[in-house]
């Protein structure tokens, strides 16, 4: 079964829950995952600022911090997903789990304007960039990032 766990603690950016929901499910299933747990949190810059700069040492604001919890597991990841009170505690079977993600909505917002999209393509695809990279996909080399934008892509389409 796959659980997905969804807050939004920017309320000043509200997003369709139900539909990211399925966006997650639509993601998982078509990379074969069957059972899965999620956690995603949206955010204001200021609060992603502060956890990028807390678990992953860049002080700035960013549009997706994903945190597999493979990596948890593995004692790889730099930092994990603040497990306080301020995002979500977790609901997660160690099985199951491909992690958590945070999202900034306000990002969404303004990078709607300057990529001249809607506030909802934006958010979907900052959800799929998030599920990819806890599925493992990454987007550091030239390769990763074509790889990357071929799936965004392809999911964006069934969004």
């Amino acid at each position: 079964m796959i659980r997905v766990t969804i807050r939004n603690q920017n309320k000043k950016r509200p997003v369709d829950l139900l539909k990211i929901e399925r966006i997650v499910k639509k993601v998982l299933r078509a990379e074969g995952k069957k059972n899965a747990d999620v956690n995603m949190v949206f955010l204001s810059n200021q609060k992603i600022r502060a956890f990028n700069r807390a678990y992953l040492g860049k002080d700035r604001a960013t549009d997706v911090l994903a945190f597999p919890l493979e990596n948890e597991q593995k004692k790889t990841a730099r930092g994990t997903f603040p497990k306080d009170s301020v995002l979500m505690k977790r609901n997660t079977s160690a099985e199951n789990v491909p992690g958590d993600i945070a999202i900034s909505s306000d990002k969404a917002f303004s990078n709607a304007k300057v990529f001249k999209t809607s506030f909802k393509e934006e958010i979907a695809l900052y959800v799929i960039h998030g599920v990819l990279h806890l599925l493992g996909y990454c987007d550091k080399s030239k390769n990763e990032r074509v790889l990357m934008r071929e799936k965004e892509n392809e999911y964006m389409l069934k969004a």
